[in-house]
């Protein structure tokens, strides 16, 4: 990932303080003097299931909460009668702007947003007698991954209509979950994701009562905090929804993308139409 700038924010809107990585504007009241916490310093594998077969253990990397640690010069402006306080205060006043107690770190490459990650501040470190005053800031990411804030998105005349299904992401250096849409043509007992059309190493699977009707409209996510699975029914006077978690047959994987080309089958493809299929790229670090 290619970050040249860093932006952070109180809120999802409202943009606090900018900070430069290379050629710091000679007026920009943030300058960066060092930023430490953005690479991947212990991957811990997490066990989560095993192949159909027995043979093999499935295990998922994930990192501890992220502490990122930014030593920041303050550059007052002065000809707006701006003091080293001035600055520093508003630092101060984004550490709890919201009920949430959350800032977003937006990291940019140019005009271009590549990731964020969200995190509490919990230091704030003033230096205050010296002819440059700095302040370093502590913000805590119980989510470490680094996302990106805009989907990738695969309308439904760009995924194919016979297995394998591919979707590519050049973008992640990590694995991630995703999200679908899908809407029945056929009657269907159940929906079935695997990894092989004969001899899989890992399945999921869904059964509902009664199976699937022709216009069911299924939603399913395998996204990091954001699992679900259900479909809505059209009627004549309501769309209610099911939900289907469970309804996942026991042993079933949840499938997720990783890095360049993923392959899957679906057993039921014949009996849907796609709407659409997207995902947000994940980064172990920068």
């Amino acid at each position: 990932m290619r970050v040249t700038s860093v932006e952070m924010y109180s809120s999802v809107f409202e943009e606090a303080v900018t900070i430069s990585l290379q050629n710091s504007e000679p007026n920009a009241q943030y300058q960066a003097r060092t930023i430490l916490g953005l690479d991947a310093e212990e991957l811990i594998p997490k066990f989560y299931g095993r192949s159909l077969n027995g043979s093999d253990k499935f295990y998922d990397f994930t990192l501890k909460p992220r502490d990122i640690v930014m030593r920041i010069v303050l550059s007052p402006r002065f000809v707006l009668d701006e003091t080293f306080a001035d600055v520093r205060d508003h630092l101060y006043r984004i550490i709890s702007a919201n009920r949430t107690g959350l800032v977003a770190l937006h990291f940019k490459s140019g005009a271009t947003l590549v990731a964020r990650i969200l995190g509490s501040i919990i230091k704030f470190e003033a230096v205050h007698f010296t002819n440059l005053p700095e302040v370093q800031l502590t913000v805590r990411c119980n989510d470490p991954m680094f996302r990106a804030i805009n989907p990738v998105i695969f309308e439904n005349t760009e995924l194919s209509t016979i297995n394998p299904v591919r979707i590519p992401d050049s973008l992640s250096t990590a694995p991630h979950g995703f999200a679908m849409q899908l809407t029945f043509t056929a009657d269907a007992d159940s929906f079935t994701i695997q990894d092989d059309p004969t001899i899989p190493e890992w399945k999921f699977k869904v059964i509902p009562h009664g199976g699937f009707n022709a216009g069911d409209v299924l939603y399913f996510s395998s996204e990091f905090s954001n699992k679900y699975i259900y479909y809505v029914r059209d009627t004549v006077t309501s769309a209610p929804v099911v939900q289907l978690s469970d309804r996942v047959e026991s042993g079933s994987i949840w499938p997720i993308l990783f890095p360049g080309q993923n392959e899957f089958y679906f057993m039921d493809i014949a009996s849907f139409d796609w709407n659409s299929i997207q995902y947000y790229a994940a980064y172990w670090g920068v």
